[in-house]
């Protein structure tokens, strides 16, 4: 799960990404160049990091002002720097010191009290509740602490009252620690506290265990922060000094994977794979084709048959098969009311079959893919994607929905939305999506390794760096290309990415055509295998 992501001004976007680079790589965030996006990605518990550049984001004007305005409680880490690589420089110093969120030149932070990387209870809930007090909701942040297990000082402070009496106070067993500038934190239902009053404590020090001493019902722990005067100031409404912690809160490094393994990806390697028959159902020729390349994951479409799912099985038992929902955007537009309506038949028989990864149309910024009739750009295919999304998750809740692939490049007139602008346009549903479909063509050697031809899937790591991605389609699709040469471009391309973390798998495109595709096709409807199976097949990984 993610706690934080980094907004970057449209104007020279990619620019921007580039420049994080190093930090994406070592802490994880997401990144966005929207601030709606950025605002409403997993409120109110989320870091939002970004370059304070003057004009950067003109929409908003102040953006500082303006997350204040519509996201109150939500943690900012504005950085003072208005080119890329001044961000690049002042990220690196972060990297180097192991301060993620520039805490050190900061006056006042809190570290994570507990070693669960969850809330139970977030500041402000449940008003109905505490108004019987007077409270305008939950007056602290609630976190998970299993019985006892320790609980640690969010701040240096001194401890100044000490409550051991498990039964006449609402808080049970409490500590109290002041700290500088007239901050103070309280933290609740302690099974035993393991400082003494007037003692001088340390961020990061174990001062108690948690349990659920006090009006508490379920060990964990309650976190109350206040600062001297603040009722008084108007800079809170609640009352004793009350203000809310979860601004000051930096979660816990190890909540965010140094590594992708927390993508629960149950191969643990990239598995090499292609792309059914396209127009139609697999034919005997497609299944000798995958036996031949000694494939590990086949895409198929919807109208694949019980039988032929049953044979590839048989082939490899271990065989990952993922679906592509896919209707006829050719004509009039199509609603995502109607697109459930005509794929929800056939998911359904595909789901009992077993299978679970399904990614949802392909395409879309493409006229032949929607564009320009279904949608008009990105946002509007965004909504249309979680709309498919939600109206398919209650049917099949284990199912795992993909954003589709884009067609890669800039843009053409009338045929094709740019990739990039494309997928910024639409990046609230990319991160809503269980995985991402990335499509990477090429038409030379050279073009493989480049990061707009084979390694497009490094410019989608680097804003989604905690998203599955699959190669949804690959190919060189030159006619003057033999399939010898194609061949040996796809084994170095597995190679390439076998040990490579988070990707699940790879499709080339396709085994096959109903028609067209001459170019990219495996085997031709006479049903003559070409050098590229048998070269995949021959590996020795």
């Amino acid at each position: 799960m993610d706690y934080q992501i980094i907004l970057l001004p449209r104007s020279n976007y990619w620019s921007w990404v580039r420049a994080c680079k190093d930090y994406v790589l070592s802490f994880g965030p997401n990144l966005t160049p929207d601030p709606v996006t950025a605002g409403q990605y997993m409120p109110p518990r989320q870091v939002i990091t970004f370059p304070l550049v003057p004009g950067g984001y003109p929409e908003q004007g102040d953006v500082e002002r303006w997350f204040l305005s519509h996201y109150p409680g939500i943690r900012l880490d504005p950085i003072e720097v208005d080119t890329p690589s001044k961000l690049q420089a002042a990220l690196e110093k972060r990297i180097a010191d192991r301060d993620r969120y520039g805490q050190k030149q900061r006056p006042f932070y809190l570290l994570w009290p507990t070693d669960f990387a969850v809330i139970t209870q977030e500041f402000r809930a449940n008003p109905q509740i505490y108004g019987r007090w007077g409270f305008p909701g939950h007056e602290g942040i609630d976190f998970r602490a299993r019985n006892n297990t320790n609980i640690y000082c969010c701040a240096d402070g001194e401890v100044y009252r000490l409550h051991t009496n498990p039964d006449n106070h609402p808080y049970g067993i409490h500590v109290r620690i002041r700290h500088k500038d007239g901050y103070k934190t309280v933290y609740a239902h302690f099974r035993k506290a393991l400082v003494s009053e007037g003692e001088v404590v340390k961020a990061g020090q174990v001062i108690g265990l948690a349990d659920t001493t006090g009006a508490s019902v379920g060990s964990h722990l309650h976190l109350t922060l206040k600062r001297d005067g603040a009722t008084e100031r108007g800079e809170t409404d609640y009352p004793k000094d009350i203000i809310d912690p979860t601004p000051f809160m930096v979660w816990p490094e190890g909540t965010v994977s140094k590594s992708f393994d927390a993508f629960g990806w149950p191969a643990g390697k990239c598995l090499i794979g292609a792309h059914g028959r396209v127009g139609g159902r697999l034919e005997d020729e497609d299944i000798e084709t995958i036996i031949i390349a000694r494939l590990e994951a086949v895409k198929l479409g919807l109208s694949e048959t019980k039988e032929t799912i049953e044979r590839l099985r048989a082939i490899n038992p271990a065989m990952f098969l993922a679906v592509r929902l896919a209707a006829d955007f050719s004509g009039d537009a199509v609603s995502a009311d109607s697109f459930v309506s005509q794929v929800a038949p056939y998911m359904g028989r595909l789901y009992r079959l077993g299978i679970r990864y399904f990614e949802v149309h392909a395409n879309p910024n493409l006229q032949l893919g929607g564009w320009q009739r279904s949608w008009r750009g990105g946002e509007e295919f965004g909504c249309w994607f979680q709309k498919v999304v939600r109206a398919l998750r209650d049917p099949y809740p284990e199912a795992k929905f993909g954003f589709p692939g884009l067609s890669p490049g800039g843009a053409l007139s009338g045929w094709r939305v740019d990739v990039e602008r494309f997928l910024a346009d639409a990046e609230q549903a990319v991160l809503l999506a269980d995985w991402v479909g990335v499509n990477c063509y090429w038409t030379e050697s050279t073009g493989m390794k480049a990061h707009q031809g084979g390694r497009f899937h490094e410019e989608y790591r680097l804003r989604y760096p905690n998203k599955l991605l699959f190669i949804t389609e690959l190919s060189n699709p030159s006619m003057r290309v033999n399939s010898r040469i194609k061949g040996q471009q796809y084994l170095d391309y597995y190679r390439m990415l076998r040990d490579t973390p988070g990707i699940g798998a790879v499709f080339a495109y396709t085994l096959s055509a109903v028609n067209g595709h001459d170019a990219m096709v495996w085997r031709n409807e006479d049903g003559d295998i070409n050098q590229i199976p048998r070269v995949v097949g021959d590996r020795d990984f």
